[in-house]
């Protein structure tokens, strides 16, 4: 095992650092979730059903997110005969190349907006009316292998009850049935249980930027400043007659990953001695806000940006931008809302009395 690799090698098999930090993130933040909604009477068990249905969209939408804003370095020979030029275009082109097209996950490219904003579809379509929709469209699908496995079961207690001297009873099909509201689930308390554990995931994935030698920033001469190997280099920092290999770099995820556990602590004790002070879903919202900002401002650090198109604009910094913006405006109608609601049952219990 060899740390450079970035992967544990087990006889022929391959496990990536970047993907045991990253279920290990997803396993912490869906735990602190957990006792979070048992701590508010809450089943924690739909915690760890939200989070399988969040997974496989969380995945499509972080690859997505990335096909459609490709970094800069991917896109800097467009135009000039004889570079490489992968942008959104050739992804598309080139969707089922194994080694770097919009298929290969494994290459590395996943964006954390495209991720949040995948994962939270899942997570809607399991708490909302659409959940016994689709379980029940796979139940059909799967009724064939659904009865073979109660046929067997049937055949195991037959067995044993014959072994015993009993009477096993006639083999019945049961379709399963779910026990999940048709209605489905009120969101917003689920919303803010996410807010306070999502940063905790996010503090801990960014390690996996490390291992896999990304989210740094510009040369620094901090003390905290760490080392980037030539070939995780993007332009024009691969020069090491102009950048020499002790060259030290902006480390943003570790920036990041410090923000995040500072939001994690605020947002935990915001949610315990706070929450009943709050509207529900303020929470999401100022999680929102916190990183939308910090985010926007780490990406003036960062060398590896992604830009709309050929605009020359940042599209972290924009959409950052605009989430912060809307998250910070209802916040701040909600609370003049609040106050007024407050000021008319002083007023009105006032003049009764």
């Amino acid at each position: 095992m060899e740390f450079e690799q970035a992967y544990v090698v087990i006889g022929n098999l391959q496990i990536r650092y970047y993907g045991i930090i990253i279920v290990i993130a997803l396993l912490a933040g869906a735990y602190v979730a957990s006792l979070l909604a048992s701590r508010s009477g809450r089943d924690s068990d739909h915690i760890w059903g939200g989070l399988t249905w969040a997974i496989i969209p969380g995945i499509i939408g972080a690859r997505l997110w990335f096909v459609l804003f490709p970094p800069v370095s991917l896109i800097a020979g467009c135009g000039i005969e004889g570079e490489i030029c992968q942008d959104t275009a050739w992804f598309l082109e080139n969707f089922f190349d194994r080694e770097s097209g919009a298929i290969a996950i494994w290459s590395g490219g996943l964006s954390i907006f495209g991720g949040l904003i995948g994962a939270a579809f899942g997570a809607w379509l399991y708490l909302s009316a659409w959940h016994n929709r689709i379980v029940g469209l796979f139940t059909t699908i799967l009724t064939p292998v659904l009865w073979l496995y109660q046929l067997l079961e049937w055949l195991v207690t037959m067995i044993v009850a014959r072994l015993r001297g009993k009477d096993a009873s006639p083999f019945r099909y049961q379709r399963p049935q779910s026990d999940f509201p048709d209605e489905g689930m009120y969101l917003r308390p689920w919303m803010d249980i996410a807010a306070v554990a999502i940063p905790l995931g996010q503090a801990i994935g960014r390690f996996a930027n490390y291992v896999n030698q990304e989210l740094y920033g510009a040369p620094t001469n901090l003390p905290w400043g760490i080392q980037i190997p030539r070939e995780a280099r993007v332009a024009p920092f691969e020069s090491l007659i102009d950048f020499p290999l002790d060259t030290l770099f902006h480390p943003i995820w570790a920036y990041e990953a410090l923000w995040s556990l500072v939001a994690f602590y605020v947002l935990w004790r915001i949610y315990h001695q706070y929450r009943e002070r709050l509207l529900e879903g303020d929470l999401f919202l100022l999680y929102i806000a916190q990183y939308s900002f910090v985010r926007f401002l780490l990406e003036f650090l960062r060398v590896e940006v992604a830009e709309i198109g050929a605009s020359g604009i940042n599209s972290s910094q924009s959409v950052t931008f605009i989430a912060f913006l809307i998250s910070a405006g209802i916040l701040f109608r909600r609370r003049r809302e609040r106050e007024a609601a407050a000021a008319e049952a002083a007023a009105k219990q006032a003049a009764e009395t």
